[in-house]
């Protein structure tokens, strides 16, 4: 296991000793066997910021593996997955556990397991995330958890569609933010979806544009050409990804169709 500290909980004192010992040795091993029993213990603490330690490490552990590092906490995976889904039914941390600092940071912690084990019976958890006051921490991970279920359901998730789309036309947001949220909904194709899609073409963003003409020509370019070159040729020549993108996703399709 790598060395790595926390990325929401820094600075958090843990209040017990045990604990303390554990969160040090999981940030610098001393060895594989300690780390992980340094891992359960506080994955099993029942104290919120050491539950939040230990799953900042499971996500850690999850991202190094695209690096070809190995990930013994895997053996944990379900166990992870229930406490996350427990933390996101539940309230978020109370400001009086440990200072208001402490509010939305088992969220965001939750969050980042979610961004790769979400199933559509999240759904109602990320919602409710979603259309909560932004948690700056939280979100980006709440829009990656949104699309992966939005991919994986068959069926129509209206809620979790409702909230990406009110981010989405939020003009008082930022803009990644939307970006963000407009990605997470291109995972959909349901008529709602694709509806709002149609919609986002006349944001005034240009990455907004591209993001939503991209999705409506990824998801059902036939019904939607004429729209999706009408709004690209009001784009500048040499607009990047993903407005790119769109032109290429149109010009092999004219090709596709010349060899027919």
């Amino acid at each position: 296991m790598s060395r790595f500290g926390t990325y929401h909980w820094q600075g958090v004192k843990l209040g017990d000793p045990a604990l303390d010992a554990a969160r040090s040795e999981l940030a610098s091993p001393s060895d594989e066997d300690a780390a992980l029993r340094a891992f359960v213990d506080l994955l099993r603490s029942g104290v919120t910021a050491a539950v939040g330690i230990a799953l900042d490490h499971y996500h850690y552990a999850i991202s190094m593996e695209r690096h070809g590092f190995g990930n013994v906490l895997r053996d944990f995976d379900q166990e992870v997955l229930q406490r996350a889904r427990q933390i996101l039914r539940d309230a978020p941390s109370a400001a009086s556990e440990t200072g208001a600092s402490m509010k939305g940071r088992d969220s965001a912690s939750a969050l980042l397991i979610m961004i790769n084990r979400a199933e559509v019976e999240d759904s109602e958890s990320i919602a409710r995330v979603l259309d909560a006051p932004p948690n700056y921490d939280a979100e980006s991970a709440a829009f990656r958890s949104a699309g992966r279920i939005l991919q994986l359901s068959a069926g129509v998730d209206e809620r979790l569609v409702t909230a990406l789309t009110r981010v989405v036309f939020d003009d008082g947001r930022d803009v990644d933010d939307r970006l963000e949220a407009l990605q997470a909904l291109s995972k959909s194709s349901s008529p709602q979806a694709l509806a709002d899609f149609r919609r986002a073409l006349e944001l005034n963003d240009l990455e907004l544009q591209a993001t939503a003409a991209r999705a409506l020509a990824k998801h059902d370019l036939v019904s939607h050409r004429s729209l999706i070159e009408a709004k690209a040729a009001t784009w500048p020549e040499d607009a990047p990804y993903p407005a790119s993108d769109v032109r290429d996703i149109l010009a092999e399709s004219d090709d596709s169709s010349e060899d027919e």
